[in-house]
This record gives structure tokens, C-alpha cells and sequence, in this order.
């Protein structure tokens, strides 16, 4: 999603985005459809956005490079993009292997996360919240008062 604002003094038309290569191959699925941008007007666009472009890893890992052109200038930014937008939907694991995975990572890799000052939350909201995104809840359990969930994901480079 953009919000295109034209602070020139003519119109802009006849848009189009270019990403550079990135981690995780995100390229436009198709050209941006903007109509005429009139001055002072501004826009919202959604651009359909694939992972099967060209590959290479950025520092910061989500790091996006995009030129955008238009009958005025080329504009060029950087943004860093949430990482859930490549979690897969193949993300879910079976416990069984989840945990023999989990053994395998040694202990300094692991992350754990406390959500917090957020009105009316439950772990089944999180839960819920975290499979929209592609997140699935392999366990759960209560420890010391505290609900932990245990979660798998697949990004879509299939790590």
C-alpha cells in the first residue's frame, strides 16, 4: 500500500515501480495502475507484490530499494518491509517435529517475546491475530501464571 501526494506544480501520470534485487525476490506483480495525480491531490495504491524476483541479501534483512517513475522525475527511497509479509501459508508444523527441531537450535538462538499493554488480549486473540498473519500455534502451555505459546512459521524462501 502507497499514498501517492503530488507536491509539484503540474500533473503526474504514467507511473511505474522498479525494486532492486532484495532478500527475499518481493517485485510488483504487476505495473502500478495510478491515474492522473493532479497537484495537491494525493492517492492510495495498492500494488499486488510477488516474492519470485531477483535475489540478494540486504543489510538490514527487509531492506527494500524502490525507484518510482512517473512523467516527471524518477523518485528513489528505501523501506524496511514487515517481516510477516513473507511468512508462508505452508508455515504450520507438526508438534512432533517442531519439537525435534526445537532441540536442534541451540539455546542462544532462542527468542522469546512478552506482549504487553494491550487491552483485552488473550493468547487465544494473539493466536488468532498470529495465524491471520500466517503464524500457527503448534502448543501452548501455562507456566508460573503465564500463557506461552509456541509458534512456526515458513518465510516464503522456504527457510
Amino acid at each position: 500500500e502507497l499514498t501517492m501526494e503530488n507536491k509539484a506544480m503540474q500533473a503526474m501520470q504514467n507511473f511505474a515501480i522498479q525494486l532492486n534485487k532484495n532478500s527475499f525476490g518481493l517485485s510488483p506483480s504487476q505495473q502500478m495502475n495510478v491515474p492522473t495525480l493532479n497537484a495537491g491531490q494525493s492517492l492510495d495504491v495498492s500494488v499486488p507484490m510477488t516474492t519470485t524476483g531477483p535475489v540478494q541479501k540486504m543489510d538490514p534483512l527487509t531492506n527494500v530499494q524502490v525507484a518510482i517513475k512517473n512523467n516527471v522525475d524518477i523518485f528513489y527511497f528505501a523501506c524496511l518491509a514487515p517481516i510477516h509479509i513473507y511468512f508462508s501459508e505452508e508455515g504450520i508444523m507438526e508438534k512432533k517435529t517442531f519439537l525435534n527441531t526445537w532441540k536442534d537450535i541451540p539455546a542462544a538462538n532462542e527468542i522469546q517475546y512478552t506482549i504487553e499493554n494491550v487491552p483485552q488480549c488473550t493468547s487465544e486473540g494473539i493466536q488468532t491475530k498470529m495465524a491471520q498473519n500466517n503464524a500457527f500455534t503448534v502448543a501452548k502451555r501455562t507456566l508460573e501464571g503465564q500463557d506461552m505459546i509456541y509458534q512456526s512459521m515458513k518465510l516464503t524462501n522456504n527457510i
